[in-house]
């Protein structure tokens, strides 16, 4: 066996394990933040910083290296076939470090909208921000009300934290006069800051590092809850 047809057979192996690996390699990252992470609705998250969506995205170059490095070889395009051969090491170093880094910070989130989810939360929320949204968010959406509007997104890594959950809800006159009596004869709000102009009441205060913001809507019996906390992990 010459040396020409020794290189054509390492180009043809080292590019089937680098499709291989390549795979698996996205695999490991999906099995880590579905599972390993615990979230209830995982999606990839475009509101973390650019350098880990950049990091996502290197782990396909394997899978791509992989893919037209054999397309080069069953279709006889030396050229091809040697460019990606030669670049099939580089970029699975790359994927391995960017799959390590990403199962340490993984630019994944749980978020729903669906109104069916209502207040159902992951876990790793800590006990006192569920204690507290529950106590001030309604029980259930009322079931009369109109242009509901629901967000829930929780992000977590071994360095941080990030809750979000708000809900706003049209209700009927009687309705909104219950829900805007209960909230400001509230205990845990009784410290909060309270403004109001002719038809808005803006409700605004901190609890245990719990953002909590609400909007009474008087002239649409509209009411919008917001609950948020960021945290670093030390």
């Amino acid at each position: 066996m010459n040396k020409k047809n020794r290189q054509h057979i390492l180009w043809r192996d080292w590019l089937t394990y680098d499709f291989i690996l390549g795979i698996l390699l996205q695999i490991l990252i999906l099995l880590v933040s579905f599972f390993f992470w615990s979230m209830k609705y995982p999606k990839l998250s475009f509101q973390r910083d650019i350098l880990l969506n950049l990091l996502y995205l290197t782990l396909f170059f394997p899978f791509i290296a992989g893919v037209f490095g054999l397309w080069g070889r069953t279709y006889e395009l030396p050229v091809w076939t040697r460019f990606f051969t030669s670049i099939s090491l580089p970029v699975l170093i790359l994927g391995i470090v960017s799959t390590c880094v990403m199962c340490v910070l993984p630019p994944y989130c749980s978020s729903t909208t669906n109104t069916g989810n209502y207040l159902n939360m992951d876990r790793g929320i800590p006990e006192h921000t569920i204690e507290i949204a529950t106590e001030i968010f309604p029980t259930s959406i009322e079931p009369g009300a109109s242009n509901v509007s629901y967000r829930y997104y929780k992000y977590s890594s071994i360095l941080e934290n990030d809750f979000h959950l708000s809900l706003g809800e049209t209700l009927s006159k009687e309705s909104f006069s219950r829900e805007t009596e209960r909230l400001t004869t509230l205990p845990i709000l009784s410290d909060a800051e309270i403004s109001s102009s002719q038809d808005i009441t803006l409700i605004d205060t901190a609890i245990d590092g719990v953002t909590i913001h609400i909007t009474l809507d008087k002239a649409y019996n509209r009411i919008i809850y917001s609950a948020g906390e960021t945290s670093l992990k030390h």
